[in-house]
């Protein structure tokens, strides 16, 4: 099982555990499949972090984003607590929502580096197809 951000989840995927609001109402069931239309409506209802079966992703360590340096900073900063079990525990709850947020921010960068990519693409099609008179 996997806690992964909304942004990077893919159809096929299946949900370890519920997604609920606020109040406690389930609002998607244990072991549902997700689909384009299920991830649509979790990040229009401001959905940040559901968690899947397996292990489906790599999410790192954080790499060089601002969350990334912040995850690489708590072994500083949780040093003096080194033999305290909760501690432990607390540093640990930090790194894994630093590396979410990371892997999060990482995916959005890539999903806007491909869209211009395809934006270009299409204005470099759209400018051959009127050189050759071609409507579009």
């Amino acid at each position: 099982m996997q806690k992964i951000p909304v942004k990077l989840a893919a159809p096929g995927m299946k949900l370890a555990k519920p997604v609920t609001r606020d109040n406690g109402m389930v609002v998607l069931a244990e072991g549902l499949e997700l689909t384009d239309g299920i991830i649509n409506r979790l990040v229009s209802m401001n959905v940040e972090r559901i968690v899947v079966q397996g292990n489906p992703l790599d999410l790192g360590d954080g790499g060089d984003s601002s969350w990334g340096k912040k995850s690489e900073r708590l072994d500083y900063l949780f040093r003096r607590y080194n033999d305290d079990k909760w501690m432990f525990r607390v540093k640990g709850f930090f790194r894994e929502y630093f590396n979410l947020k990371a892997a999060a921010q990482k995916a959005e960068a890539e999903a806007y580096k491909l869209a211009e990519e395809q934006a270009a693409a299409a204005a470099l099609e759209a400018e051959e197809a009127a050189e050759r008179g071609e409507e579009i």
